[in-house]
């Protein structure tokens, strides 16, 4: 019996070798040991996903410097990254090797960026926010930092605002990731990185609209106009009269664009900007550029079943 336990030993010890040498990223002597693995256990758990691994990582970026580099560089190793990922079908369990070898991955890419003098740069050559790598890194507070001042560069950046909602769920404060969401799907839904959402309640709404396609295929489209009416984001409410007249500016330019071509892709966003002015009705008494009751007719027209969600839901607000 003891020797059978020291058999058994033996192949956790082989098995758990092989793994920290993937995770070292040293492929050639991962595949080594997964090879007399298979030779002296072919009894022993499967290692196929392993092998699978190491053989990408080896075809991909074996032998290259982890040192110093470069944006351009950076980018180039996230393609594969993306890559990696569409091979092996994410979304993973949290505790597989794919997941623990993204840790890795990302910490490597981190470091080699800083070690280049590139961690003030808010995004690689191609559009990736820094950030990303930092968050996928699970650096939370570089990642924050680093999305926030992208964000302060490009205010309509709605894939930097998911990826900032993604950072704060991880960091364990719902309240600000969804905030941060509301944002991001407002802005942009389209651009919004919704296989690595992080918020588990918002995912499964959002397949549950998306699968019903109850909005003439822009479920999407939608989405924030449902979600602030379904409580999932807060309801916007102006600090000032100034916050009131900036929302205002950008309903009428959008509505110049509209009122142009009609083009219905546009009523999902236009339906969410009159939306927030209906609900800071006591303020539009300072505002003459539009009427409330015009802006609420055409909400109307635009959802009729939407719009009377609102008004049910200002009526339960003024009575309660």
């Amino acid at each position: 019996m003891a020797e059978q336990l020291s058999l058994f030993g033996e192949e956790s010890t082989l098995f758990n070798t092989a793994v920290r040498r993937l995770l070292e990223m040293e492929f050639d002597r991962c595949l080594e040991v997964l090879e007399r693995y298979r030779k002296l256990f072919p009894w022993g758990r499967k290692v196929d996903t392993e092998v699978e691994v190491a053989k990408f990582w080896k075809s991909k970026l074996d032998q290259v410097g982890w040192a110093q580099i470069s944006p351009a560089e950076a980018e180039r190793r996230y393609e594969v990254w993306v890559k990696f990922e569409e091979t092996f079908d994410y979304p993973w369990r949290k505790d597989s090797i794919k997941e623990q070898l993204r840790v890795v991955f990302f910490a490597k890419l981190a470091d080699g960026l800083e070690a280049g003098g590139h961690s003030g740069l808010p995004e690689l050559p191609g559009g990736t926010p820094l950030g990303l790598i930092y968050l996928m890194a699970h650096r939370l507070d570089a990642a924050i930092d680093s999305l926030q001042t992208l964000i302060a560069a490009e205010p309509e950046n709605s894939r930097a605002y998911g990826y900032l909602g993604d950072t704060y769920m991880l960091r364990g404060d719902p309240p600000m990731a969804r905030l941060c969401y509301r944002e991001a799907f407002v802005i942009t839904p389209t651009k919004v990185d919704l296989p690595r959402l992080q918020d588990d309640g918002l995912k499964k709404r959002l397949d549950e609209l998306i699968e019903n396609e109850d909005h003439e295929g822009n479920s999407l489209a939608w989405f924030p106009v449902k979600a602030q009416l379904e409580g999932i984001f807060e309801r916007r409410v102006f600090r000032d009269l100034e916050d009131l007249k900036h929302w205002l500016q950008r309903y009428l330019e959008l509505s110049k664009v509209y009122n142009r071509n009609e083009d219905p892709a546009l009523v999902p966003r236009l339906f969410y900007q009159a939306m927030v002015l209906s609900d800071n009705a006591p303020m539009m008494r300072f505002i003459k550029k539009v009427e409330l009751s015009e802006l609420r007719r055409k909400m109307k027209k635009w959802h009729p079943a939407l719009f009377a969600k609102h008004m049910s839901l200002l009526e339960g607000r003024r009575t309660g």
